[in-house]
Formats: structure tokens, sequence, C-alpha cells
């Protein structure tokens, strides 16, 4: 694979077949997988978001609810939604393209082909908020380096608006800002501080905007990213071990191991690689020597040492706060996934050509790894997994049609629910309308209790679909009559509880109080302000610990 890749990107034009052959081949690929995959629940979470636009929701800031809002006018179809996550990558890759160009086209198109193939950007094409967060933290990146270079006002400010785009995606565009901030008080100057200022400027309304709506809305990402998802946190030798593998996999091996200090030497690769492409008289011109004279790798002058001392802050920065954080939580691999970009970049220009292709072929044979997976799952029927523990949510997710159907019935009479909002999204998704979670639920994607007002359900009857075994006396104080029904989809049981005659009281005394002391104890270091949840069924009880 080595000497095929070498040959593939000998030169410039060889370098922009292979680009283009990559780009192609996963293009088309990606595309059926987005055709065929089942949506997800998280999909199909974030797709209510746009279904109900705010500027803001319960997890994250608002930009994937945004999009998702734009294209399901268009359609719900799955391939559709997941445009985003089929071109995003592709956006990213060309962005790194034009970062790289300057140095050569063979650099260019090596490096952006790198892009395409590191493991996420291959197949992945689920569409969630890291998929605008790949977007502009990629533009934030480029901006800023370009600015650094310019020192114009405009371009630091452009750079800030990028990050704002990035910050109103997720809050891990926040390790970006701190890198930024850290490479620019690094060595400050006059100008560095001011091009800080603008960026600064430009980011400052997202912002505004989260801290505005989290204020009035009683702090709901703040309660879930500081404080009720890491009730489980504690220190873990597991954790580091698994985010140390979690790195080499997403940056690929060379990448990562090189990033980290661990493999090669400081090099001017980025002449090095042009003066490969162009051949022995360019590469003699390029160092001064004699035309036909033998070219030491290292006898090319560094090429923008200071785009690559950039370039690796804004990747290491976030890598290594990510680290700290895995000594006491699982760092999650699409959370690294916004910060590809600095790294494969500052690798294409900081290492030779035959180290370049090397780390191609390596990520070229872990994509097609990834395929051959994909095929074989693809090929099995879903049956094959009914030894699994989760083979009930499989089939809701894969045959969410055929619940849908069974559920059909009920859809007039009942309003429908499930026990946690990963069944209730995806059953809604195929239904066709949105299906509420009836209990306490957990910590996460509790955008439902923004949602759903149980004080108009008072009376109702309530269809309650569930994966797990009911239990006992459940269900029974918050209905005037219980009926238990099951169905089978392909083996996998599903737990039908017909609930008649919803008993709002006893469900705000008992379940919404849970909730309550559970999910919003808002610390009293946050400004007490509205709050839905208190405000809508608790009026004369703070939410304030």
């Amino acid at each position: 694979m080595t000497s095929i890749v070498g040959r593939a990107f000998a030169d410039a034009p060889a370098a922009r077949r292979s680009f283009l052959l990559a780009f192609l081949v996963l293009g088309a690929l990606r595309a059926w997988f987005a055709a065929v995959l089942p949506f997800t629940s998280d999909e199909a979470y974030f797709l209510y978001w746009g279904r109900h636009p705010a500027w803001g929701f319960y997890d994250h800031p608002p930009m994937i609810g945004w999009w998702l809002a734009v294209l399901d006018t268009i359609s719900d179809a799955r391939f559709v939604l997941r445009l985003p996550a089929l071109v995003v990558p592709m956006l990213v890759a060309a962005i790194g393209w034009r970062m790289l160009r300057r140095h050569g086209e063979t650099l260019a198109w090596s490096g952006a082909t790198l892009l395409l193939l590191v493991p996420l950007n291959a197949w992945n094409v689920a569409v969630t908020t890291d998929v605008p967060l790949m977007l502009f933290s990629a533009l934030t990146v480029a901006l800023y380096l370009r600015a650094r270079e310019s020192g114009r006002a405009l371009d630091f400010l452009l750079a800030g608006l990028a990050l704002a785009g990035a910050l109103m995606s997720k809050y891990f565009a926040g390790l970006l800002a701190l890198a930024i901030l850290a490479h620019s008080l690094r060595h400050p100057t006059r100008a560095s501080l001011a091009g800080l200022a603008w960026i600064v400027v430009g980011a400052l309304p997202a912002a505004v905007v989260q801290i505005a709506w989290n204020a009035q809305h009683c702090w709901p990402n703040v309660m879930f990213n500081l404080v009720n998802r890491n009730e489980d946190a504690g220190f873990s030798w597991r954790t580091p071990l698994l985010y140390v593998v979690s790195v080499l996999y997403v940056l690929t091996p060379a990448v990562a191991l090189r990033l980290a200090g661990v493999t090669g030497r400081r090099r001017a690769p980025g002449r090095g690689v042009q003066a490969a492409a162009a051949g022995p008289s360019a590469a003699g011109a390029a160092t001064g020597a004699p035309a036909g004279a033998p070219v030491a790798a290292s006898a090319a002058p560094p090429a923008g040492a200071d785009e690559r001392a950039a370039l690796r802050w804004l990747a290491v920065v976030p890598l290594a706060l990510f680290a700290a954080l895995s000594l006491v939580k699982t760092i999650g691999l699409h959370w690294l996934a916004s910060f590809v970009l600095p790294a494969v970049v500052w690798f294409a220009l900081s290492v030779d050509v035959r180290s370049l292709r090397r780390a191609i072929a390596v990520a070229a044979w872990i994509a097609l790894a990834h395929w051959a997976a994909i095929a074989v799952l693809a090929s099995l029927p879903t049956e094959t997994f009914r030894w699994w523990k989760g083979y009930p949510g499989l089939v809701m997710t894969a045959h969410g049609d055929e619940l849908a159907r069974a559920l059909e019935p009920y859809r007039a009479t009942h309003a429908i629910a499930s026990d946690s909002y990963s069944p209730a999204v995806t059953i809604g998704y195929n239904l066709g309308q949105y299906v509420l979670v009836f209990g306490t639920g957990s910590s996460h994607a509790r955008h439902d209790d923004i949602l759903t007002d149980f004080r108009t359900l008072d009376g109702r009857d309530i269809l309650i679909v569930q994966r797990k075994e009911v239990e006992p006396d459940q269900y029974e104080p918050y209905f005037d009559r219980v009926q238990y029904r099951d169905i089978e989809i392909r083996g996998a049981v599903f737990h039908l509880v017909d609930g008649r005659g919803f008993r709002y009281p006893a469900y705000r005394d008992r379940v919404l109080e849970e909730i309550r002391r559970r999910y919003y104890q808002v610390p009293r270091w946050l400004p007490a302000g509205p709050c839905y949840f208190c405000d809508r069924y608790f009026p004369d009880r703070a939410c304030h610990r």
C-alpha cells in the first residue's frame, strides 16, 4: 500500500487525482450509508430541536437545531437531514487544502487526502452537534492563522465570528478559544493583543446569546455540562488509557504520536515535499545545492515556523485539557473531531514526504477496514444479534416503522410516551408525531421538560412504550386504570402500558418533584431567574439550592 501511495502522491497532478479519487469513493460510500443507516436516537433528538427552533436547547447551543429546521422544511428523509454530515468533512478537507496550498500543490492535495481519510471523516454520517462545530472550528483555525500573518483587524474579527459559530454549535469550542488565548499570550505583542481583542469582539455576541437564554431557562446548559452529567465522575486509571486509544484512533497513530513528540525529529517538510515532488533540480534550487546533487531532508530551512507553532498550540491545548479531564471522566470519540484539522495540517507541515505518504497509507487501510466491517454488518439480518442485551433498542432503531405500525391504533385516543428520551424520539421520528418522556429519565436530553406540560394531560389516556420489564405498581399511582400488553417485533419484546385517566397531582408530587430535586437544583452562584420547570409546576418552591 505504501508503494502505491508513493506513486499516487509523486507529484502535484498525481496527488490531485488521488484526492479526487478518495473524494468520489468516500463520497459515494458515505452517501449510500447515509441513505440506509437507520436514524439514531441522538439524530432524532436534534431533529425535534429543529421542529421547535429556539435560541438554545437543554443540552447544547442551538446551531444544529437551526440547520435541521431548514432541512426539515425540505424533507424529513434521513438522507436529506444528514446532508451536513456528508458535506462538512469535505469542506474541512478543502479548508486544509487551502491552508497548505502556499507550501506546494503536492503537499496541499496530500494533506487534504489525509483529512478525508481520518476515521471519523471517512465513515461517520450521523448529523449531530459535532458537525457544525467541525466546520466553524476549521474556519476559526484557518482565519486565525491568516490574521496572524496579515495582522489586519478585519481578519481577526472574521476569526472571532467563526469562533462565535463554533460557540453556538457546542461548548467544546471554548477549548479552541482557550488555545487561541494561550497562543496569543505566549509571546504577547501589541499586535497580538489587539488581534485577540478583535477576536473577542467577534465571538462575544454568541456568548451573550447563550448567557441570556440560559439565564431565562434554569441555566440548563450549565446544569447539564457542569453538574448533572458529572455525578458519576471520579478518578479512574481506565479512562486515561481509553483516552489515549481514542486520540490514536481519531487522529490516526502517525499524527497522534508525532503531535505528542513520541516519534520523529523536527524537520522542514513543507519545502521537502515540494522539492521531492518537483524533482532533483528543483530540490537543489530550493536548498542552494547544485542541480542533481543529493539533498538532505534537513537541509531545507524551516518553512512557516510560526504557522506550525500556532497549529500545534491549537491542537495540543484542547487535547491536553481533555487528557486532564480523562482522569475523572470518559472522553467521547466525537469530542475530539473538531481538533483534527489543526493536528493534521500541522503534521503535513512537520514531516517529510515518506512519513506523510506512510500516514496516508495507514489511514487508507483503516478506512478500508471500517467499510469492510460496515459491509458485513449491513449484509447481516437484524436477528443475528438477538443474543445482545441491547437487541430491543436495535430493533426499535432499525425497524422503527414496524413498531410505529403496531402503535398506530393508539394515535387518535392516547398521548404516546416512553420512559426515556432515546426510545421516545426514535418512536416519534418513525411515528411522525412527538412522543413525550414519562418518568424521571436521566440527566441527558431533558429538553422534553421544556416541550411537555403535564398539566395539560390531566385526565388524558397515555400509552407508555418501554423496552425493559415493567416493575410492579410502577404506573398505578398515576392513572385511574392501567392495562398491560406486550408486542413482539423480530424477536424483541416491547412492553405497552395503557394508562387511562392520568392523575397529574400524583405525578407532580412524586415524579416531577423528584426531577426538580435531582436535576433543577441550580447552584447559588448562578443568578436566580425564570425557570420553566419550577415556574410551571412548583411556583411556591425555588429551583436554587
